[in-house]
C-alpha cells in the first residue's frame, strides 16, 4: 500500500471501481504522514516550498501522474476556495491562505467499494452471492476503518 502528497485531488487519480474517505488532519498528522516512505507527486513549486516549511522536509517539485489503488493513502493540500483562471500561488501565499484558514490538509484512504455493491446486491442476488459479498466486507482489511 502507498502513501501520496498531493497538491489536490482528482478521480483520475483512482483506479476503479473505488470508494474514497476524506478528513481533515492537523499539521502534526500531516507533516508524519510525509516524513518519510511518501511518494511525492507536489507539481507547483510554492506549495512543495510550503510543505517543506511546514513540516521540515526536503520535497522537490514532481508532476507525476498518480494512480491510487484500494488500500492506498493520498495526503493533500487544497484550497478552502477558488482561484482565478491561471493563478499559480507562491509560497508566501500558500503561507498567507494557510494562516487565514483556507488551506486544508486532508487525508483521502481509498477503499473497495465492496459495501456499496453489497447495497445493491440486498433484494436483488442470489443468497450465495449476497453472502459472499457479506463474507468480503466483514474480512477486508482495505474496508475496516484504521
Amino acid at each position: 500500500m502507498n502513501t501520496y502528497v498531493t497538491n489536490g485531488f482528482s478521480p483520475s487519480m483512482l483506479k476503479l471501481p473505488a470508494d474514497v474517505e476524506f478528513k481533515e488532519v492537523g499539521k502534526e498528522e500531516f507533516c508524519e504522514a510525509i516524513g518519510s516512505g511518501v511518494i511525492n507527486a507536489i507539481g507547483h513549486k510554492g506549495t512543495v516550498d510550503f510543505v517543506n516549511a511546514l513540516c521540515d522536509t526536503t520535497l522537490t517539485v514532481n508532476r507525476t501522474t498518480v494512480r491510487a489503488k484500494i488500500g492506498d493513502t493520498i495526503y493533500m493540500l487544497t484550497l478552502a476556495l477558488r482561484l482565478e483562471e491561471g493563478k499559480v500561488l507562491t509560497k508566501e501565499e500558500v503561507v498567507k491562505l494557510y494562516e487565514e484558514g483556507k488551506v486544508l490538509l486532508l487525508k483521502a484512504k481509498v477503499y473497495s467499494n465492496v459495501l456499496e455493491q453489497l447495497a445493491e446486491c440486498q433484494g436483488v442476488c442470489e443468497e450465495r452471492e449476497y453472502d459472499a459479498l457479506a463474507y468480503k466486507a466483514k474480512n477486508s482489511k482495505v474496508v475496516k476503518n484504521e
